[in-house]
């Protein structure tokens, strides 16, 4: 034990007057004056044994609580187990994790984890002499470059808002002489690294703050059945929902919102731990571009609980077809439905240029593929194109061998396609996404199409039509973003019947849709990701690009090159919702932002764990959960050392009320 002002122990010499007094006994006899005995005061029988004792109890109250008083004017202590560290108190960092995870509550309260993490930053302030600089610091903003009193930092820590930041961080050039981070500790979001890239010049102290359920409902992504965003009539979309806690919720209410309108919703049952998938339909009744969201009730991490979206009619699609010779059945197929913009050329005088920009090339009955048209063919598949191959009846093997080759695909043309005998196609499946809205009534007797089996291949992504002995008429190969259809046969009567057959429309129609492509994503995520937009030559004239919502307008680092705008989405944007993209004051487009969901996992890690992943380091301690005392009681024993001087008060007061007592009882 040691003393902080040893210097009072001289007082302790105080105790020789309650001696002096009981060895001298000044007490004097006290005369009353009465006049008559009647007034004479009653008295106890007492031996001399007995005021002896109480005298000496008396006395030795006294001296004990001279003793008490002046230990705790000297101040006594057990010295700190962690000495090395207990002279450097300059500069202590306090790092708050105010990300979305710490809407949760926290455990056994009725306030957030956001909160409970302030209070206990408080608290540690409090553990520091007055003259100890502060660093404050959270997802949101850093205070390192303005050091901080004790009562700025407190006023810091209550101004914490939550932020769309992750879990934190700091430099590594900062050092602190203690560090200490609040945190719930998810397990999606937090690094260890944070915590083990420091060395022993930094006591890192790890506080753990317990949330009181993991039980959270978040939208996770829309998607539209197709990309084909039809005017006027029925869309369906889809939303993906996920449940992260381990409890089953029932009768979730899911709403689409359209202008602000709600236009449909539906209640939903999430079992634990997974991702359930929702459909709704919509119209939408105007050619222009809409503001849409869905939106589910759940309480209280509620930052996931809407997500935004923009809708729009689609532009036409953009369909090439490279044949050998005109008059194929695509032309008056293609022509005759606005919706398409039709360009046919031959395989003599192809237009490169108009085919690296279709939605859709058809290669149509072709012979001999020149290494030119199938280099370029494949780059554009690389790119993200989608193609249809339909042989021509007298295909060279050689020429499309190479080409198969280039994109991967175990295909060959067959021999002796005039002597085969043509076979009827099995009927399509219902359940298959390819054929859903084609048929009105499904028929599994109707009379399907006949046709030779020509191009043969193995292995595809999925097989949309088959023939009848289960070989493959129709597949999709996808080969990274693009997509690869193959016919087995000529569209041509002799070969292939499905040319007259009901089936042809439809087919051929949906096949188109499946490669259009919206050139705006439907929303995009505030991580700080690169965009790429299309632009007009008109809108590629100099001048600079924003982002603005509201009052609020953001600059991106952008550039313009090849047709395209690319911005990178400017960290300063933490606000969910749309966006509206800017040059000159003159509106483009309207964006739709959504907050990362990796913060709708609430799992945290255990003090235990958090210790585990530590991995044993002396200048990191992790504290247990428990009271807002705990952090301060481990602390102030490992760095200050165990005051004692309050328990000497307390001894102090105690012997004076025991004095008191055997004066008044005794």
């Amino acid at each position: 034990m040691a003393f902080l002002y040893p210097s009072f122990l001289f007082a302790l010499a105080a105790i020789a007057v309650p001696i002096i007094l009981h060895l001298i006994q000044l007490r004097r006899a006290k005369r009353i004056v009465f006049s008559n005995i009647k007034f004479i005061q009653v008295s106890k029988d007492i031996t001399s044994s007995q005021k002896t004792l109480k005298e000496l109890l008396i006395l030795l109250s006294r001296i004990l609580f001279i003793v008490f008083l002046v230990l705790a004017f000297a101040q006594p202590f057990l010295p700190a187990s962690n000495q090395t560290s207990t002279t450097d108190l300059s500069d202590v960092a306090i790092l708050v994790d105010n990300s979305f995870s710490a809407q949760n509550l926290q455990a056994e309260q009725d306030y957030s984890v956001l909160t409970g993490a302030v209070e206990r930053g408080k608290l540690i302030v409090n553990l520091f002499p007055a003259s100890t600089a502060f660093s404050v610091m959270s997802g949101q903003s850093y205070s390192r470059n303005k050091l901080l009193s004790t009562a700025d930092a407190k006023m810091y820590l209550d101004e914490l808002e939550y932020t769309s930041t992750e879990f934190p961080s700091i430099s590594i050039a900062y050092k602190p002489s203690h560090l200490f981070i609040l945190s719930d500790y998810q397990k999606g979001t937090f690094n260890s690294k944070l915590i083990q890239q420091y060395d022993s010049t930094v006591q890192v102290h790890v506080v753990p703050i317990a949330a009181g359920s993991n039980s959270n409902v978040a939208i996770d992504s829309v998607y539209l059945e197709d990309e084909f965003i039809r005017g006027a009539s029925d869309n369906v979309l889809h939303v993906r929902v996920k449940n992260t806690g381990t409890t089953a919720l029932e009768d979730v209410p899911l709403k689409l919102f359209v202008q602000n309108s709600q236009v449909a919703a539906l209640s939903m049952d999430l079992p634990p731990q997974q991702v359930t998938e929702a459909v709704l339909n919509f119209k939408l009744q105007l050619n222009a571009q809409h503001k849409a969201f869905v939106q589910v009730d759940d309480f209280p991490v509620d930052f996931d609980n809407t997500y935004y979206f923009t809708l729009a009619p689609s532009s036409s699609i953009s369909v090439t077809e490279i044949a050998d010779d005109r008059g194929s059945p695509l032309q008056r197929l293609f022509s005759n439905e606005p919706v398409f913009r039709y360009a046919f050329y031959t395989t003599a005088n192809p237009d490169y240029t108009k085919v690296a920009a279709s939605d859709v090339v058809i290669l149509n009955g072709i012979n001999e593929l020149s290494s030119a048209l199938a280099a370029t063919i494949a780059t554009y598949v690389k790119g993200g194109g989608t193609i249809l191959v339909s042989p021509g009846e007298g295909a060279s093997n050689n020429s499309y061998s190479t080409f198969f080759q280039n994109l991967n695909i175990a295909a060959s043309i067959g021999s002796g396609i005039k002597q085969a005998t043509k076979t009827a196609l099995a009927a399509p499946d219902p359940n298959n996404p390819f054929f859903k809205s084609i048929f009105s009534g499904y028929d599994p007797k109707m009379t399907m199409p006949l046709s030779i089996r020509q191009l043969v291949w193995s292995k595809s992504s999925e097989d949309i039509l088959k023939f009848r002995g289960g070989a493959a008429y129709l597949s999709r190969f996808d080969r990274g973003n693009g997509k690869v259809y193959l016919l087995a046969a000529p569209l041509l009567e002799d070969y292939n019947t499905l040319v007259n057959h009901a089936l042809f429309v439809p087919v051929m129609y949906k096949l188109a849709i499946t490669g259009y492509k919206q050139e705006q994503a439907l929303a995009y995520t505030l991580d700080g990701s690169t965009i790429s937009l299309p632009i007009t030559s008109e809108a590629a004239k100099e001048g600079v690009y924003e982002l603005q919502q509201d009052s609020l307008a953001f600059i991106p680092e952008q550039q313009v090159r090849g047709g395209n705008l690319y911005f990178n989405v400017p960290p300063e944007m933490n606000k969910a919702g749309f966006y509206t993209l800017k040059r000159q004051n003159k509106e483009l487009t309207t964006l739709a932002f959504n907050f990362s969901k990796q913060e709708s996992e609430l799992d945290q890690y255990t003090p235990d764990e958090l210790r585990a992943l530590v991995g044993g380091k002396n200048n990191v301690h992790v504290y247990d959960y428990g009271d807002a005392f705990s952090v301060k009681g481990e602390f102030e024993k490992r760095y200050f050392g165990v005051k004692l001087w309050k328990y000497c008060l307390i001894l102090c007061l105690f012997f004076l009320m025991a004095e008191i007592a055997l004066i008044r009882f005794l």
